[in-house]
């Protein structure tokens, strides 16, 4: 199991191509934050976990590597279509 969340955050955010300083912005924090949360070099809190997990559309055991990010379960345009059907 990888729980390396960085990882996962760069993985689902380059499947949606989304740049950091979009998903950033988005989030509330600094680029730089973002960065070395990728890089591992810095441990967020559990509200700018949450607001990743929103802006990605991501569930919790992707961000911690229970459940694999692929391009089918990783897209969020994917899971915005299967919702309006």
């Amino acid at each position: 199991m990888n729980t390396n969340i960085g990882e996962n955050i760069v993985k689902c955010r380059k499947i949606n191509g989304i740049s950091q300083q979009f998903l950033a912005s988005k989030v509330g924090i600094s680029k730089q934050g973002l960065l070395k949360i990728e890089k591992g070099l810095a441990s967020p809190r559990a509200e700018t976990l949450e607001r990743i997990m929103k802006e990605l559309c991501i569930t919790p055991n992707q961000l911690f590597g229970a459940e694999q990010i692929t391009e089918d379960n990783g897209s969020i345009i994917d899971k915005l279509q299967r919702l309006q059907v």
